[in-house]
């Protein structure tokens, strides 16, 4: 219940065509009312002798008046104020008349079914885009933690997939939902008022249906969440086979990804198919408890209508007429309901991330800044992961100065990348501080401290565009000059001009088109172009030979000059000039110093140096 009143609240921004479509939904159910009223004149007119004129008519609501019931007066009250509209005085000219009426009602019936539909669809499709978009938001502002533990296809599946579904299940079905019931109770008055008796004893079987109706939802909710976990993980699997497309074929292991996928998406077949079997009970489950109703009525009732008892037999056949359309609602309602708890199962999985919490935000009274003017401070900085059982840092004291280059080294594991991620704010210390120009991290304005730094890392991320937009990335009205001096200064000019459009060709997804080395440079003339104080650049040359090496190495010296740089460092011959080379070994600094007093002390840097440059040498 909280998820569908949830689901309400997100209306409020479209109040204005959702009233609209609520008075054309209101205007239709009128108007099919309106239909149904004129069984009874009809039948009265053509195929009675007593009735059929505005004066017969008149006669008998004046009977109705003196000798009926509270009801059947009150039914008479209306009738009279309708009849003028319905009746004329020959029954020739009240038969004219029906076919007009017909004609108009009809007309209008449509008039408002078409307005109704569109009208709320522009407040419901509005709706879904706008869950699309807080999702996408929302995404970006979650912590770097929050990707760790959760696989990038579920993340898609929750975008896509389940606001796909809360779509194809809630826009066809909330209209529905406030029409049909509507209908039914209009349909239900209608009931009453022609024999309240016989209505009555057919609404004692009423807690029935809706105790299967419910029994029903529970049970599609629950499969409807499982189908949705299991799509979830299909597309993980498509996404990492997908990305992971060389090692899949290197390995031959084509069909042993199939096997995993087939294993997914049978099980959401299963899924789906008890959805589709449950839900497909509802529908026939209330027309066969409303086709025994009529039958029943007739049954019983249709002798005494034969013998002159009873309701007159044009009310009768309304009352039939009546009950037979009243199914066709009570089963829309029933299908309508199985799949909106279908969207509510999908609406569930949708706000469960929305409502994930970002453990990484700007204070209300956050610091704005600038610029970097001193120094960057770790005050014994502490941290671990969630899920890890040893902390990643512990007791790091280190000062970073304006415009030192200071590597980070030491085996895997030891905290490298951890270190330097603490500095743009993906991760807060859990104990101790960091500092920049004596503020703590966690008083700065977020956007404002990242605007300070450049990343540079191993794995290049290059977007599915231009050569251009890669460089300028999100501003696309960077002057081409610019652009142009940063690709040379990082050494990507000239095979940039030897692609087909330059500037403007597209390179693939993730820079596919693009070798490793090609790759790398966009990325630095990318950070050249942003003139960051700061620079990060983690492993940036590991995985590159040894030409690509020496072009990106030359272009990562000319962007370090002037500006202070952390470098996480494989290759140590990289970091033979830096100022500071800091040995990390299981979360802890266990040395400091240049290269040539890490050296001279004989301690783990030479360790490291000497085996990395003996194995270089075998």
């Amino acid at each position: 219940m909280k998820v569908f009143l949830r689901l309400i609240k997100s209306l409020a921004p479209y109040w204005l065509p959702l009233l609209a479509g609520i008075l054309s939904m209101v205007l239709f159910t009128v108007s099919n009312v309106a239909l149904v009223y004129m069984v009874e004149p009809v039948t009265k007119t053509l195929f009675t002798t007593d009735g059929g004129t505005l004066e017969q008519v008149r006669q008998e609501r004046e009977i109705a008046l003196s000798e009926g019931d509270f009801i059947e007066r009150w039914k008479a009250r209306l009738q009279s104020k309708l009849d003028p509209i319905v009746y004329k005085d020959t029954k020739l000219d009240t038969l004219a008349n029906f076919c007009l009426l017909l004609i108009i009602i009809m007309f209008s019936k449509n008039f408002f079914l078409y307005w109704q539909t569109v009208l709320t669809s522009v407040a419901l499709q509005g709706i879904m885009n706008d869950y699309r978009k807080r999702l996408f938001g929302h995404i970006h502002r979650l912590s770097l933690s929050f990707f760790h533990k959760n696989r990038v296809g579920e993340i898609i599946s929750r975008v896509v997939s389940d606001v796909q579904t809360m779509q194809d299940s809630i826009s066809v079905s909330v209209a529905d939902l406030i029409r049909d019931p509507l209908s039914i109770v209009l349909y239900y008055i209608f009931l009453l008022l022609i024999d309240w008796r016989l209505t009555l004893v057919i609404t004692a079987l009423m807690p029935i249906v809706a105790f299967l109706l419910d029994r029903i939802g529970k049970k599609l909710r629950r499969y409807s969440t499982k189908s949705q976990e299991r799509m979830a993980d299909a597309v993980s699997i498509l996404q990492e086979t997908v990305s992971g497309i060389r090692v899949v074929k290197a390995f031959d292991m084509s069909n042993f990804e199939l096997k995993r996928f087939s294993k997914y998406a049978n099980d959401y077949l299963r899924n789906i198919m008890k959805g589709i079997r449950v839900r497909r009970l509802a529908g026939p489950f209330n027309e066969t408890i409303a086709t025994a109703m009529a039958v029943g009525i007739l049954w019983f009732m249709g002798p005494k209508i034969l013998t002159g008892g009873g309701i007159p037999a044009e009310s009768f056949m309304q009352y039939i007429f009546v009950l037979f359309l009243l199914m066709q609602p009570v089963k829309m309602f029933s299908d309508k309901f199985a799949r909106i708890n279908t969207g509510l199962a999908a609406a569930k999985r949708v706000f469960d991330m929305l409502d994930t919490p970002t453990t990484i935000i700007s204070k209300p009274d956050a610091h704005p800044v600038a610029d970097f003017k001193g120094e960057i401070f770790f005050d014994n900085v502490n941290f671990k992961y969630e899920s890890a059982e040893s902390p990643a840092l512990e007791n790091i004291d280190l000062r970073i100065g304006k415009g030192e280059i200071v590597a980070l080294v030491g085996p895997s594991g030891s905290g490298k990348s951890t270190l330097a991620d603490m500095i743009p704010r993906f991760y807060d210390p859990t104990g101790g501080r960091i500092l920049l120009d004596g503020l703590d991290l966690r008083d700065i304005e977020l956007s404002g401290l990242r605007s300070l730094m450049g990343i540079v890392t191993q794995e290049t991320i290059l977007f599915n565009d231009s050569v251009r937009a890669n460089i300028a990335y999100g501003k696309a009205d960077w002057p081409e000059d610019e652009i142009i001096a940063a690709a040379r200064a990082a050494n990507a000019l000239q095979f940039i001009e030897r692609l087909p459009q330059g500037l403007d060709t597209h390179i693939g997804d993730r820079g596919t088109k693009l070798s490793g080395g090609e790759r790398q440079r966009i990325a630095i003339a990318r950070a050249i172009l942003k003139n960051p104080p700061i620079l990060i650049f983690d492993e940036a040359t590991s995985a590159l030979d040894t030409e690509s090496e020496r072009l990106v190495q030359e272009a990562i010296d000319r962007l370090m000059v002037g500006r202070t740089a952390i470098v996480i460092a494989h290759r140590l011959s990289t970091i033979v000039h830096a100022h500071k080379i800091v040995v990390l070994s299981r979360g802890r600094i266990v040395e400091t110093g240049t290269h040539a007093e890490l050296l001279a002390k004989g301690g783990q840097y030479k360790l490291l140096y000497d085996t990395q440059f003996g194995i270089a040498g075998s």
